[in-house]
């Protein structure tokens, strides 16, 4: 153990005790025989901002040491950790030899991700740790505590729910730019309660906005992760299980055959893999708003087991936005089937990430350029 630190100059004691409690977090996962040393505060080098504590970890057998500059921050977002990242790397830029680290009583993963892009590691007391060190060479990438044990302010509910579940939808499905009344009013929502939501987004980094204008950017894989965090196929749509006595194959073409009037489009694995095919589908996921009417003329056999065939009742209305047809069968949306899939059971979350890997490789075929486009991704722009 370290030995008692001195008076920090500027900060708390209790900002050193969260410090030297993250040092000892990273301490625990290094393997045997290597050692770390925290210096608070070192002597400035340059002028202008200077680091918070030096942390150096040296391997077994002797060798340079890595040496890692610090910032603590008491409370670190996604956003927020791209401006510390730049001081950092200003630093940096003046002392090459060195790495930037970023230190505060707890990270999201989605701010340790963005600091990684950005080639800064993160440490937390919790045991949340993502660090490469290039001389010597080591990988430390731990995962702590999912949510922050001790909240400096509420947890935003804006990003939980059926109308910020569909504006999240909305923007991974749809190119912007577009302002907060044009997103609401293709929602449904409210202005307000959209503009709450944006500002939750742009904190994360998940979208860019200009200073009170329109959305500009979208990193949508993101976004797509923070949607499935809070959503899941079985749990947040009604569903109920059957049995087709033929292939479920077949299923989406006597659909299209039987003019229902009532709204229904197929999911899961039989859109995705029409779009990215993994295997051959053995399951088929309808959203029906009539799941009963349905099943009857189909001829499907309810049951509890062994059921090959599951309806669901939509989450939101929002689920049939932008489906598309083919074979006049109609399909949800690219960036539905792909929620669905990822939060499937069997081997749909498989299926999911190869429709995920698609999507990158083809964003003109699934995105659309304003709200009321539905593009169809098997044809080729």
């Amino acid at each position: 153990m370290p030995a008692p630190l001195p008076p920090v100059a500027n900060e708390a004691d209790s900002d050193a005790r969260i410090v030297e409690s993250a040092v000892d977090a990273l301490r625990a996962q290094l393997p045997p025989g290597w050692s770390v040393n925290l210096e608070l505060q070192p002597a400035r080098l340059t002028e202008g901002w200077r680091p918070d504590a030096a942390i150096t970890v040296d391997a077994p057998g002797g060798g340079r040491p890595a040496r890692l500059v610090a910032a603590y921050e008491p409370e670190i977002t996604p956003k927020k950790a791209v401006e510390v990242a730049r001081r950092l790397q200003s630093y940096l830029d003046e002392n090459p030899e060195a790495q930037g680290l970023v230190v505060a009583p707890w990270g999201s993963r989605r701010t340790r991700e963005v600091l990684r892009q950005l080639g800064i590691g993160f440490i937390d007391p919790t045991g949340n740790i993502d660090l490469v060190l290039k001389d010597p060479g080591l990988v430390v990438r731990v995962d702590g505590a999912d949510q922050n044990p001790v909240p400096n302010r509420p947890v935003s509910p804006s990003l939980r729910g059926p109308k910020a579940w569909a504006l999240m939808k909305t923007m991974i499905e749809v190119i912007p730019p577009y302002g907060v009344r044009e997103l609401a009013a293709a929602v449904g929502t409210d202005p307000g309660y959209t503009s709450r939501v944006l500002r939750a987004l742009e904190e994360e980094r998940l979208i860019t906005r200009e200073r009170r204008g329109p959305v500009t950017e979208v990193d949508w894989p993101a976004l797509l992760t923070q949607l499935t965090s809070s959503y899941s196929l079985l749990d947040a749509n009604e569903t109920s299980t059957w049995i087709a006595r033929g292939a479920v194959w077949d299923l989406p073409a006597t659909l299209a055959a039987s003019r229902f009037e009532t709204r229904w489009a197929v999911t899961g694995s039989l859109g995705a893999t029409l779009i990215a095919p993994v295997a051959a589908p053995a399951m088929a996921v309808i959203y029906a708003d009539d799941p009963v009417e349905l099943a009857g003329t189909l001829g499907l056999l309810p049951a509890e087991t062994g059921a090959n065939v599951i309806f669901a009742r939509p989450y939101s209305n929002a689920a049939y936005a932008r489906s598309w047809k083919t074979d006049d069968a109609t399909y949800v949306s690219v960036a539905q089937l792909a929620a669905d899939c990822l939060t499937g059971i069997g081997r749909m979350p498989a299926e999911g990430e190869a429709l995920v890997e698609w999507m990158r490789a083809n964003e003109d075929r699934w995105r659309a350029p304003d709200f009321d486009t539905s593009p169809n991704p098997l044809s080729q722009r």
